[in-house]
């Protein structure tokens, strides 16, 4: 049920702010859902990046789409969570995008790589979460 929905039901005071809160919170946990599955695509991207100057078409129109659903994706967490929670994911989005684009400085591994924001990105979620 959608927001939208519990207001015109007309749910009296108390059951209507639950349910409001409630299909809230099913709304966030979908967001969230959403950022951390094409998060996990954008990490595919990287690891399959080709070496430089070998960006195959089908790499790069794959990884062109999946990194405009983490952008978009990154961008309803700001709309619907309080700042720290995007600020917590707006770093492993850079991170991300930055890496898939350029690729690693050093060439490190791209799990190690991301590991600390992402981490950080999760528990501040979780934390809002409750």
């Amino acid at each position: 049920m959608t927001c939208a929905q519990v207001r015109e039901r007309g749910c009296p005071g108390r059951l209507r702010r639950h349910a409001l809160s409630e299909t809230r919170r099913a709304e966030r946990l979908a967001l969230l859902e959403r950022f951390i599955e094409v998060s996990a695509e954008a990490e595919r991207c990287a690891y399959t990046r080709p070496s430089d100057g070998e960006e195959t078409d089908a790499w790069y129109l794959t990884t062109r789409d999946v990194m405009y659903r983490f952008w978009v994706a990154d961008r309803l967490i700001r709309i619907q969570f309080p700042p720290p929670v995007h600020d917590a994911a707006h770093a492993p989005f850079l991170e991300l995008n930055r890496t898939v684009w350029e690729g690693l400085p050093d060439g490190g591994s791209v799990r190690d790589y991301l590991e600390g924001n992402r981490s950080a990105f999760l528990d501040t979620a979780r934390a809002v979460m409750g």
